[in-house]
């Protein structure tokens, strides 16, 4: 920072804290805002600020107080406020990496003092207001990782090191005492999460690593270091994932019974599997054997307790369930999750069974419009269509475990680590061209050709004249057909893939001939298309023989369909393309010529509506 900056910057900073500590009570949005500008400008903390905040911390250090004496509290009232500030401010400045040239000079003195307040704090918590004695835990929380990260990385000798270390780890005793020992719901929050953070640090990472969050932990500690004993440390981490189990009251433990508690309790231990999922299973089953005994006593808890904390292990367990590297604990998670119950696990399972009951229509979507290979049968004249498999998916025999269908609960098998589960574009039917839409159109009119259904009933016997009346209008209708496909192959090979020119550039007369041109393709391929559809419905009942007079015989397809249902999807698919595109059409030409766009009376619109509507009707009418 320049000089000129940073002298600027402090006069700021000063202004605003003589502004906030001289009001009556001190202002602590003022306050908030200094801390946001010494953030901001670090240098101003290690120069300035950390003596004023230490100083302002350090007056509420063993006061007096709670005896009655309404002078006592008024100054604890003034001077409370300031305290707390100045813990947060200390905080700030040692609890982040410092710049290179105050790491070695300014900071073991900073942290030096920092530890000798908190030592002071927590060793007079009776007469020292409850809100600094919480700051000083959530500062030494915070601390602990920083010392430990500092005396690995460091290449030196300076005593001054271990110093700290054995100082701060001596604090860490003190603060798991008072974990067994104080009363006070709100203290008690602040030490569940140093247990949380100590039990986290402290612990090797899953192998194989699950959750690298770039925080401490046991692998990244040296197994030789001059003064960090690496089992100590381990120890402290086993203690302490042991202790916060111990926290959780129970009838023969009703030291501390407080909702807010026993809820910050469960969410540090759901979260302690979620960042070390090597102890997913033995902190469940202690943590739902507890949740079973306290369920069962009445005299332990009252029913809103019971449902506050029912609620918030179930949908932190949940959260839990959903991680994707928690596969290989999904099975007890289920279990326990069907054993408490409760609308968000079933509202998440009914979720799940919509979601891969879309993702297998989907699948079976994309299997019908893949491309066909022929692939010759064992047989001298028989062949049979099979899907080309697409590049990448000769593994697709892998599907998700049931419920884990989004990336959920299971991993991928070995052999599969590291592949995605498919390998398909993620492109929709919309974005396919006019042409490839044309294509899968005539080969799904080639897959509907009708066959002899072999397993049908034997039908009566036709006389001699109805048999040779019946073989004429199947030839004739396999002779039209061939016409049809002919016809329907031309109209592919001129028909162009649809580009969108550049409306802008052209004159008003070559915009309105590109919006006919859109609507001549519309009203010609909609005609194509209806008469295909009446085509294959002459078809079907040139091939199949009445059972008796008034019925009608459902023929059974190649394709395992009852109807020609796939040549009508591909028709409507088609015309909803020509339209889109002749309205986007449309749509260019009114934006380039700055007019509003009126279809209700151009004779051409009518025509294309008419063509449309007929379409349409025959789609609708058309045999299922």
């Amino acid at each position: 920072m320049e000089p000129e900056n940073e002298a600027r910057a402090l006069e700021q900073a000063e202004a605003l804290y003589s502004e906030a500590v001289h009001e009556t009570p001190p202002n602590r949005t003022k306050l908030d805002n200094l801390v946001d500008l010494l953030c901001d400008h670090p240098q101003l903390l290690y120069k300035t600020f950390f003596t004023k905040a230490h100083e302002a911390a350090s007056i509420v250090v063993d006061v007096w107080h709670g005896t009655g004496d309404m002078n006592a509290d008024d100054n604890l009232s003034i001077l409370t406020p300031p305290a707390a500030w100045g813990w947060t401010v200390m905080e700030e400045t040692i609890c982040h990496p410092p710049p290179p040239e105050i790491l070695e000079t300014r900071y073991p003195q900073l942290a030096k003092q920092f530890l000798e307040l908190a030592g002071r704090t927590l060793d007079h918590t009776d007469s020292t207001p409850g809100l600094i004695v919480r700051r000083a835990v959530q500062s030494l929380t915070r601390f602990w990782p920083e010392i430990i990260n500092a005396c690995i990385s460091l290449k030196t000798t300076n005593p001054v090191w271990k110093e700290l270390y054995e100082a701060t780890l001596r604090l860490a005793g003190v603060l798991s005492l008072m974990t067994e020992r104080s009363d006070d719901p709100a203290l008690q929050m602040h030490l569940v999460k140093f247990l949380e953070t100590e039990a986290t640090i402290f612990t090797s990472l899953p192998k194989p690593v699950a959750s690298q969050r770039g925080t401490l932990n046991l692998d990244m500690l040296p197994d030789k270091h001059a003064y960090i004993v690496k089992a100590d440390l381990a120890r402290r981490g086993e203690l302490a994932r042991q202790q916060l189990v111990r926290l959780l009251p129970s009838s023969d433990h009703m030291r501390l019974c407080n909702t807010s508690f026993i809820t910050a309790i469960i969410n540090s231990i759901v979260y302690l599997m979620n960042l070390r999922p090597q102890f997913c299973q033995e902190l469940l089953e202690r943590l739902t054997n507890w949740y079973a005994v306290i369920n069962s006593s009445e005299q332990t808890m009252t029913h809103l307790q019971l449902v506050i904390i029912s609620k918030t292990l179930r949908i932190a367990l949940l959260h839990l369930y959903t991680r994707r590297y928690m596969g290989a604990y999904s099975e007890v998670l289920e279990h326990t999750l069907d054993t408490l119950g409760g609308p968000e696990w079933i509202r998440w399972q009914e979720q799940q069974t919509r979601e891969r009951e879309r993702r297998q229509r989907q699948r079976a979507r994309e299997r019908e419009l893949a491309p066909r290979q022929q692939v010759p049968d064992e047989g001298p004249h028989t062949a049979r269509w099979v899907p080309a498999p697409e590049e990448g998916q000769e593994e697709l025999a892998y599907q998700p475990a049931p419920g884990a269908d989004a990336d959920f609960g299971v991993p991928p098998p070995p052999d599969m680590a590291g592949q995605k589960r498919s390998t398909r574009g993620d492109a929709a039917d919309d974005d396919e061209d006019e042409e490839k839409q044309m294509q899968l159109l005539e080969e799904s009119a080639k897959r509907v050709k009708l066959e002899e259904d072999k397993g049908a009933p034997a039908l009566p016997a036709l006389s001699p004249e109805e048999e040779q009346r019946r073989l004429e209008r199947q030839q004739k209708a396999l002779a039209d057909d061939k016409d049809i496909e002919a016809d329907m192959q031309a109209t592919l090979l001129a028909t162009k893939q649809f580009e969108l020119p550049a409306m802008d550039v052209m004159t008003p007369d070559m915009r309105q001939e590109h919006v006919m041109v859109a609507i001549r393709r519309v009203v010609d391929g909609s005609q194509k298309l209806r008469d295909f559809i009446e085509h294959k419905r002459i078809l079907q009942g040139a091939t199949t023989t009445p059972a008796a007079a008034g019925e009608q015989h459902t023929q059974v397809l190649p394709n395992g369909l009852s109807t020609n249902s796939k040549v009508l999807e591909d028709s409507m698919v088609m015309l909803v393309r020509l339209v889109s595109h002749c309205y986007i059409m449309a749509f260019e030409d009114c934006r380039a010529s700055g007019t509003a766009g009126n279809m209700g009376q151009s004779t051409q619109w009518n025509e294309m509506h008419k063509c449309v509507e007929r379409i349409l009707q025959t789609i609708i009418e058309a045999p299922r």
